[in-house]
């Protein structure tokens, strides 16, 4: 930045101020992650946690724990569970809505096995009979509404209003939770004032281009920013993998039902209410990654969206109830899509001095001063990734750049007032070309591609080299990827929808 901003370096008016508004933000962005990450080294268990944990079936404690160790699962489902020497009954909640039986019935499973005393509910907005069926097989509650209002929130509300459990258990119908669940979670309301305990969600279906790089994306969030949040109590809810205390929940009116990202509403107002939050960094249910363009298009948007709708409607920056270390944790989190405009205007950067000889920097600075000078900020995010996380995904790259004009969207959703429907994780319904949901993709990589052979053309016609072109052809590569990966993914749903239609016309035959 002392670089770029130093008056003899600079080049024309307009894409110089397009690169320090771009560059500032993800210098502030990047500072902000690394400042959270670095926070992140402290055990959110303490004396109390342990204390809680080891009373937790009261008198019986020992003998459960020695009971679950040697397998003998049948005689803890039911024990009891004590906190701060109380009584405390918990129900588990499992939203669905359309997903398949198959996927309901093994969360449904996992979480009636969950150890200690709880009831379990599937929360049905789909009104399956098939799933309510299958919820009568297994032996767990059912429950469904007349009116579908305010999707998942809702679905949460109409259920807290039937069960009166002190505290809440939320399961998305394709997370399978590990039988330890409310044993690891529970202890930390031994705080009268701790309101959601929030777990990571973990992917185990990272089998193609999507879901593995979306899969990595939410790995880094999870392994390292949430964990840092918790040394602000700033740590927020994700929607799934989470336990709730029902009295704090319902101080505030029930689960936010104004938004479709209900999960982090939720958790800034708590923390307005002054409650308190944690996260812990084990995994406690494994579920499913988008694998598909359209699930992760939708999933992107979503969640962007509702980040945009707290940052215009309720900006963290001048809410007085968050102390603080909230405020700046919750404006980092709610500006991190704003990032779809910064990497837009980095794109058209090479356009402008192709097109119009508009260049950001003096033509005067040798290229190799510019690569040096900007590997000191780059090079180094590279560097401290491998180090940190073991590997560096080209995936989650690739996939991060091109989602820039969903967040574009999602912002512009958000200050219309836009709602933005929700759907199951690789829900599928019948064949939907993933082109449907990346036109502007497409058309970035036509312009950046067209660009390029012009940028050629030029460098050779004029005998002048411009690292414009290195630009724009990395970009068109790039985009040029993920439209081959969505070519390929149409391909194979073509396919798969070919064999379905087969096998039904055999079938009534």
């Amino acid at each position: 930045m002392v670089f770029l901003l130093q008056p003899g370096y600079r080049g024309d008016a307009l894409p110089y101020a397009m690169v320090i508004v771009s560059e500032l933000f993800f210098i502030i962005l990047g500072s902000m992650s690394f400042w959270t990450i670095l926070s992140g080294r402290i055990n959110p268990r303490h004396f109390g946690y342990y204390n809680a944990k080891n009373n937790i079936f009261g008198d019986f404690t020992k003998t459960v724990i020695k009971d679950i160790k040697s397998y003998k699962t049948m005689t803890t489902l039911d024990k009891q569970m004590y906190i701060n020497s109380k009584p405390v009954s918990v129900d588990v909640f499992i939203p669905v809505y359309g997903e398949p039986v198959s996927e309901i019935r093994q969360t449904a499973l996992a979480a009636k096995g969950l150890y200690g005393k709880h009831a379990t509910y599937i929360l049905d907005d789909g009104n399956s009979d098939e799933v309510k069926a299958m919820a009568a097989s297994v032996g767990v509650g059912y429950m469904r509404r007349a009116e579908h209002k305010h999707a998942k929130a809702g679905n949460i509300n109409h259920a807290l209003s039937k069960t009166n459990g002190e505290f809440f258990v939320i399961l998305d119908a394709d997370f399978v939770a590990n039988s330890y669940f409310i044993i690891e979670t529970l202890p930390f309301f031994e705080d009268v004032r701790m309101a959601l305990v929030q777990t990571p969600q973990f992917y185990s279906n990272q089998v193609n281009f999507i879901s593995s790089g979306a899969g990595f994306m939410q790995h880094i969030f999870y392994s390292l920013v949430q964990v840092g949040k918790n040394k602000f109590n700033a740590a927020f809810c994700v929607g799934t993998n989470v336990m709730f205390r029902r009295s704090a929940v319902m101080a505030m009116g029930g689960v936010y039902q104004q938004s479709k990202s209900e999960d982090i509403w939720t958790s800034m107002i708590l923390h307005e209410h002054g409650y308190r939050s944690v996260y812990i960094n084990r995994v406690m249910a494994i579920g499913k990654t988008p694998e598909t363009i359209k699930a992760y298009s939708k999933q992107q948007l979503r969640w962007a969206t509702g980040s945009f709708e707290i940052f215009l409607k309720r900006n963290p920056l001048f809410n007085r109830g968050l102390t603080v270390d909230q405020r700046i944790q919750y404006l980092y989190s709610t500006m991190f899509y704003f990032n779809g405009f910064a990497i837009a205007g980095l794109l058209l950067l090479p356009a402008l001095q192709i097109y119009l000889n508009l260049t950001p920097i003096a033509l005067s600075i040798p290229v190799w001063q510019w690569a040096l000078l900007y590997s000191g900020f780059y090079l180094t995010q590279l560097v401290l990734s491998v180090y940190v996380m073991g590997k560096l995904q080209f995936e989650t790259l690739m996939l991060s750049a091109v989602s820039f004009p969903i967040y574009i969207k999602a912002f512009f959703n958000a200050l219309r007032g836009q709602d933005e429907s929700w759907q199951a994780t690789n829900r599928v319904d019948s064949y939907d070309s993933p082109f449907n949901y990346m036109r502007a993709q497409v058309y970035v990589f036509l312009f950046l591609g067209i660009t390029t052979l012009i940028g050629i053309w030029k460098s050779a016609y004029t005998r002048e080299f411009s690292v414009s072109i290195i630009w724009s052809a990395l970009n068109t590569f790039i985009f040029g990827y993920f439209v081959w990966v969505a070519a390929r993914e149409a391909k194979s749903m073509r396919r798969a929808n070919h064999n379905k239609l087969a096998h039904i016309k055999g079938d009534n035959i």
